[in-house]
């Protein structure tokens, strides 16, 4: 076997453990009397609504920096200096949003046990997922920490500052959190009961009792 297959086989191998360790807990949450709803999308679909949600907020954004700002770096010499620095910080929020979303579950929950990170294959995205059961509350904690920390705090260091760098990360921020605000309004529409996160989808399967 050469050393690719391994890998792939390896990551294959801890893909389904990863599922049937999520199996088996929901397997207990219907063993005492919950039942199971399945509340999970496509990463693809979350990406094409997540990012129809998201546009007003990133429209509005933008709006209120060219209303209310004096735009810094737009036509300067520091151009160049502030594409490459926008370029760095870009890929350094990614890893950032991943990590609010550990420390909002992580908070909210009083432990981090339970919290993993890891890399979808198929299409290269970057996750967090939490393993505990959670109330509303707390997954939305930590579901959309990214969205108010990166997404609106950029946004409006953005149009208090003037500083193109920033509004610029603060929209591209908001796009980044489009699929957890879907998740969100499934979430608040779904009714009560407990979450547990999907370990490979978008989404989660909620359990609720009559």
């Amino acid at each position: 076997m050469s050393g690719r297959s391994f890998r792939e086989e390896k990551a294959k191998r801890a893909e389904e453990a990863k599922q049937a360790a999520f199996e088996e807990r929901c397997a207990v949450l219907r063993a005492a009397g919950y039942r199971q709803q399945i509340c999970t999308v496509s990463v693809r679909a979350a990406n094409l609504w997540g990012t129809m949600l998201v546009l007003p907020l990133a429209g509005a954004a933008v709006a209120l920096f060219l209303l209310l700002s004096k735009p810094r770096a737009v036509f300067s010499s520091f151009v160049l200096a502030d594409l490459f620095l926008f370029s760095g910080l870009l890929l350094f929020s990614v890893l950032v949003h991943e990590g609010l979303h550990a420390l909002g579950w992580g908070v909210s929950n009083k432990t981090f046990k339970g919290i993993r990170f890891g890399m979808l294959r198929a299409s290269c995205t970057p996750y967090c997922a939490a393993e505990r059961p959670m109330t509303r509350a707390k997954y939305l904690t930590g579901g959309l920490a990214p969205l108010f920390v990166l997404g609106f705090g950029l946004s409006a260091a953005g149009i208090l500052t003037g500083y193109v760098v920033l509004i610029a990360l603060g929209v591209a921020n908001l796009f980044f959190a489009g699929g957890d605000v879907l998740i969100g309004i499934r979430m608040l529409s779904a009714g009560g009961g407990i979450f547990l996160d999907h370990p490979t989808e978008c989404g989660f399967y909620r359990f609720f009792k009559d």
